[in-house]
C-alpha cells in the first residue's frame, strides 16, 4: 500500500511539474544555475511546504473515507446477520457461560 501511495505522489508531482514549476522541469536544473537569486530557494521551499500540506490533507480525507466505508460495511453486516462480525459462531449459538457438558 505504501508503494502505491509513493507512486501516486511521485506521479502527481512529476505531472504537475513539482513545486515552483514556472515552465521548469527537474532535468533543466543545469540551465538555472546562473540565474539563481537569493529568494528562489526560499520560494521553492515555501511552494514545497504548500504541496506537502495539500497532499497531507488529501491523504487525511482519503483515510477518513476509508474509515467511514469500513464502518458502513460493518453496519450492513450487523444488519444482515443480526450479530456483530466479531462474535464467534459458538458464542452466538450457546448462551454466555453455558457449558457444553451436562
Amino acid at each position: 500500500m505504501k508503494v502505491m501511495t509513493l507512486a501516486a505522489l511521485l506521479m502527481q508531482m512529476t505531472s504537475a511539474g513539482g513545486a515552483g514549476s514556472e515552465g521548469r522541469r527537474a532535468g533543466n536544473h543545469v540551465d538555472l544555475v546562473g540565474e539563481g537569486h537569493p529568494r528562489a530557494v526560499k520560494e521553492d521551499i515555501t511552494s514545497l511546504k504548500g504541496e506537502i500540506t495539500s497532499l497531507k490533507e488529501q491523504f487525511r480525507l482519503a483515510r477518513e473515507r476509508q474509515r467511514l466505508a469500513a464502518e458502513e460495511k460493518q453496519r450492513q453486516e450487523e444488519a444482515r446477520y443480526g450479530v456483530t462480525p466479531k462474535a464467534t459462531p459458538a458464542a452466538a449459538t450457546r448462551g454466555a457461560g453455558a457449558s457444553t457438558h451436562p
